[in-house]
């Protein structure tokens, strides 16, 4: 089975579903990818129709687009502290699935910009490792950019690094963020949270 068609600075090239466990493992990220999988934001594509062309099915990723570079550019002023850049990526009525697909359990700008200044407040040198950034328009004529990566951050209160595997998909809108699904361990994350007095 053919994942898609991923392309970057050295071109686009196809992948078969084998190969990208291969990839996501060697990446260290299995869950996320696995979560992704199962809440169908990856690519599932199927089929190529010749070597030249491919079918309508197949999704062909950039990394180098406007939309990857416009969230590369807002996680490197999200590490830094700097919120403002959202205002201007989020739609006006932006949603944020968090660990769910359910609509009841999705949260608004106020809440999700609320969470990141807790977060910040509780952990300083915000980095994203190994972060891969990649965007694609699919078969039903959504545009999505995806995002991996591992976050760490030195908790404030125990002056200790935490890390997480990180998944974040945008859903776009025109030029505007509509959704935003994140995946990591939110059980985790919330212990950490009420530990520090969050």
């Amino acid at each position: 089975m053919k994942i898609g068609y991923c392309g970057g600075r050295g071109g686009t090239f196809g992948f078969s579903s084998a190969a990208y466990a291969e990839i996501l493992l060697f990446m260290r990220l299995p869950l996320c990818a696995l979560l992704s999988l199962s809440l169908g934001l990856l690519p599932s594509c199927s089929g190529v129709s010749s070597a030249h062309g491919a079918s309508a099915t197949t999704v062909v990723c950039t990394t180098d687009d406007e939309k990857s570079l416009a969230i590369g550019d807002a996680l490197d002023a999200y590490a830094s502290g700097d919120l403002e850049v959202f205002a201007d990526l989020h739609a006006s009525g932006v949603r944020f699935y968090w660990g769910t697909r359910e609509p009841a359990a999705a949260f608004g700008a106020a809440e999700w910009r609320s969470g990141i200044v807790t977060q910040q407040r509780l952990f300083k040198d915000i980095v994203l490792v190994d972060r891969q950034i990649t965007t694609g328009r699919y078969p039903d004529g959504n545009t999505w950019t995806a995002v991996w990566c591992e976050w760490t951050g030195r908790n404030s209160v125990t002056d200790t690094r935490s890390k997480y595997l990180l998944h974040l998909s945008y859903k776009w809108d025109g030029d505007k963020v509509a959704e935003e699904y994140g995946f990591f361990d939110a059980t985790r994350y919330q212990n950490e949270l009420k530990a520090a007095g969050f």
